[in-house]
């Protein structure tokens, strides 16, 4: 019998040159690579013991970095390995994999500070009566992608990281149109670390 709901946390291993590269030169490639991990360990820690939720950790290239060992030992989390493929072969598969198992998956990246617990139980509760969901992003790409069934063509042919990847999607699903929420913010430039920074204080004290 499917469980009935898991989350999916995307994310990459921090290696310093190869994560957050749209914050250099505002930042140092090894101050981008601390953001990453802040970022990601602040995720994990908000969405920590979602209530009736599983949640997975899926790493590129693999599970073994330490920093994703350390976040094992912390959180209630499993660590996955994200695969081969392009970014949406890679989505597309973990939704595959995991809608075997449950009747509802939700996938995220981890750098959108601004998604909390209501956001994901939400999102869930729209699951009831819908297929798809999406979270728009400010940057026109979208923070979440919640499925009751596998959407393969979805993720089809979209050119990632561009500013119309929410619109290219929306059109790749047409006819069926996937219910939209609220839209968040992600974590792509200097302004963006200075609007974490002030999200993070609210909670927490001493983040420089």
């Amino acid at each position: 019998m499917r469980k009935e709901k898991v989350l999916i946390i995307f994310a990459k291993a921090p290696v310093s040159g190869k994560v957050k590269t749209r914050l250099i030169p505002d930042y140092s490639p090894d101050q981008a690579n601390i953001i990453h991990q802040q970022l990601l360990e602040y995720t994990v820690a908000g969405l920590n013991r979602l209530d009736g939720v599983d949640i997975q950790l899926h790493c590129s290239p693999d599970q073994h970095h330490n920093f994703f060992q350390y976040l094992k030992s912390q959180y209630n989390i499993t660590l996955h390995d994200q695969g081969a493929g392009d970014l949406g072969e890679k989505m597309s598969t973990a939704l595959f994999n995991a809608l075997l198992d449950y009747k509802k998956a939700i996938l995220i990246g981890a750098d959108i500070p601004a998604i909390d617990k209501k956001y994901i139980q939400w999102a869930f509760t729209k699951l009831d009566q819908n297929e798809t969901v999406l979270g728009p992003a400010e940057d026109g790409g979208y923070v979440l992608v919640g499925l009751t069934k596998p959407q393969p063509s979805m993720f089809d042919g979209i050119e990632w990281g561009v500013g119309d990847v929410l619109q290219q999607t929306i059109d790749r699903m047409a006819p069926d149109i996937p219910l939209l929420l609220d839209t968040l913010w992600d974590v792509d430039r200097a302004e963006d670390v200075e609007r974490f920074k002030k999200l993070r204080n609210q909670k927490y004290s001493g983040f420089n």
